[in-house]
């Protein structure tokens, strides 16, 4: 099977043999290349292997190749035919070197950004003479129109007929090049059935539990709810959509109401988590203990990191798959913040927002994945791309947590800390059980200067959950830092199970600032073990002026005092 369906006269190579010698080419260090030119030899072959050729443009290259903003108009911005020209000219010289070594060869035909993979020993694939044109990606089809067109040009009486034969024998090459093309599953936000048992005297309460349960569920915006459990949608891949079934049973006594709750994957009936939730009740206390179990069960089941979230992130689906998936591994990507899975998440996220330019989940992630990118690249170019799909997610989607999220993040990245604030609360409004949301509303204010309420919100989150939250842990850190109390702090940040690299600062400088060298010096020896990092990260907090000026000063303090370096890096804060 050709690697790609498109010959170009050349003799196709079988996928396996492409993919052979894609890898080899990139890791030759006889391909001189510029590192921006192998981001753009490893962009278009990736595309190839993942079954994306025909998305392959000018515009998209330019945005993630070139960092250009999503305003780029290829008519006025030739970067892209530049920079391909100058590519294919290395890549015919690089292939002249190797001589009569054996083996496949990447083309990349004028007038396209799609490489072709053919025998070593055929002439390089030329492709239309053009220069300034990008096309579609056509079929092997094209070589049987070669001669028509030539034949149309001698015979121009023949050139009607010549011409229909050959768009029908386009169209079928295509319609088979298509076909044989592996189409990404597009996953949907999974459904969840609710059912409730309560024993008589309870039914009632019971019922109006679930229905606020049903209220809570909604508002994280990760699910939807199934109305008739014996419904089912016909013609939907099962990959495509799961359901999960929520079995409850509600209980109250004198001093307690509980939720026994079972989460099961609806098509095999496998319970994947059960669980019981109680909170105790106290004189006119009844209505809050209610609420703080409805909130908490929630939370658990559609969360950030919930159970069906979780157990959606397991699924083995293949990387090019779109939609929810997407959506939720952009979101662990954002978690990890590393610069690989900042990467990988991208193209689904892309291609989901292309099949549906008003998909709010998938812009308002792909601006954090932005901002992310951005912050572990040093290149601020993408901050504004990221506070651009964030502000048109808020647009498409005003009721979003996500998009407001998304809002809060890029916009204090960009140093539009009041507004950032502003779409923190908006967030917190729409869903106050959203105890990670909160929890980075609760550093926006703080790392903004308002300590008391970023310490409280912090505080409200990890009591919403009943355990540490990352960002709300940080800010008591800073707080605890911030007032001089070193050891109180290193005592926080120990507690921090698997603590990033922002927290691992924060506690060396508060040892630091302890006056104990030598173990400064043992912490930090650990630290450049675990976070390599970590230098990347002093910079990222002392670049930029967006947060308090006398907490940078105290932090900078402990930092220099721990001996850390800090070179200058365009970043900011830890959200």
């Amino acid at each position: 099977m050709a690697a790609n369906g498109v010959s170009s006269g050349g003799q196709a190579v079988c996928e396996s043999e492409a993919r052979s010698e894609a890898e080899r080419l990139l890791a030759d260090p006889r391909l001189h290349v510029s590192d921006r030119h192998r981001a753009f030899l490893r962009y278009i072959v990736d595309a190839v292997f993942e079954g994306r050729g025909d998305a392959v443009k000018a515009y998209s290259i330019a945005i993630d190749v070139f960092n250009r903003p999503p305003s780029f108009d290829p008519s006025s911005d030739p970067i892209v035919r530049i920079e391909a020209t100058r590519l294919r000219e290395t890549l015919a010289k690089y292939y002249e070197q190797l001589g009569n070594e054996p083996g496949a060869r990447l083309d990349i035909p004028r007038g396209r950004y799609v490489p072709v993979f053919v025998e070593r020993e055929q002439p390089p694939c030329q492709g239309d003479d053009v220069s300034d044109v990008e096309e579609e990606v056509v079929p092997a089809a094209e070589d049987a129109t070669a001669s028509l067109r030539s034949t149309v040009s001698r015979k121009p009486y023949a050139a009607l007929a010549l011409a229909g034969l050959a768009a029908i024998a386009l169209a079928g090459g295509y319609a088979v090049f298509r076909a044989a093309m592996p189409v990404p599953l597009d996953t949907q936000k999974p459904l969840v059935s609710l059912s409730l048992n309560a024993a008589q005297k309870d039914t009632v309460a019971g019922e109006a539990v679930m229905e606020d349960l049903a209220v809570s569920l909604a508002r994280f915006g990760t699910v939807r709810l199934k109305s008739d459990v014996g419904a089912a949608r016909p013609g939907v891949d099962p990959a495509e959509q799961t359901t999960y079934d929520v079995r409850m049973r509600y209980g109250e006594d004198a001093t307690s109401v509980s939720l026994w709750w079972q989460v099961s994957e609806a098509s095999t009936g496998e319970a994947v988590w059960t669980d019981q939730d109680r909170r105790q009740t106290g004189t006119g206390t009844r209505d809050g203990a209610i609420r703080a179990l409805v909130y908490g069960v929630s939370r658990r089941i559609a969360g950030p990191v919930g159970v069906v979230n979780t157990m959606e992130l397991r699924r083995n689906l293949p990387a090019s798959t779109t939609g929810n998936i997407c959506v939720l591994r952009g979101e662990f990507a954002v978690e990890q913040r590393h610069l690989a899975p900042l990467k990988a998440a991208r193209p689904c996220l892309e291609a989901t927002i292309a099949a549906d330019p008003a998909d709010a989940d998938a812009m308002a992630t792909l601006a954090r994945v932005f901002m992310w990118t951005g912050r572990t690249t040093g290149d601020d170019s993408y901050f504004g791309r990221g506070l651009d799909l964030a502000n048109r997610a808020a647009t498409v989607s005003p009721a979003s947590t996500r998009a407001a999220l998304a809002q809060l993040a890029t916009q204090y990245q960009v140093g539009q800390n009041d507004a950032s604030i502003a779409a923190g609360r908006r967030g917190v409004a729409l869903n106050p059980e959203n105890a990670e949301l909160l929890a980075k509303l609760s550093m926006a204010l703080f790392l903004s200067g308002h300590w008391e309420e970023g310490v409280r919100l912090a505080q409200e989150a990890t009591d919403l959950v009943g355990q540490t939250i990352r960002d709300a842990n940080f800010v008591m850190i800073l707080d605890a830092y911030r007032q001089g109390h070193y050891a109180e702090a290193v005592f926080l940040a120990r507690q921090v199970p698997a603590a990033d690299t922002p927290t691992t600062v924060l506690k060396l400088a508060a040892i630091a600032r302890l006056g104990d060298r030598p173990v400064t010096e043992q912490e930090i020896a650990a630290a450049r073990q675990q976070h390599p990092d970590l230098d990347r990260t002093v910079a990222a907090m002392f670049s930029g002026a967006r947060y308090d000026s006398s907490l940078k000063a105290a932090l900078r303090t402990g930092i220099l005092e721990a001996g850390l370096k800090s070179p200058e890096l365009a970043s900011n804060g830890s959200m």
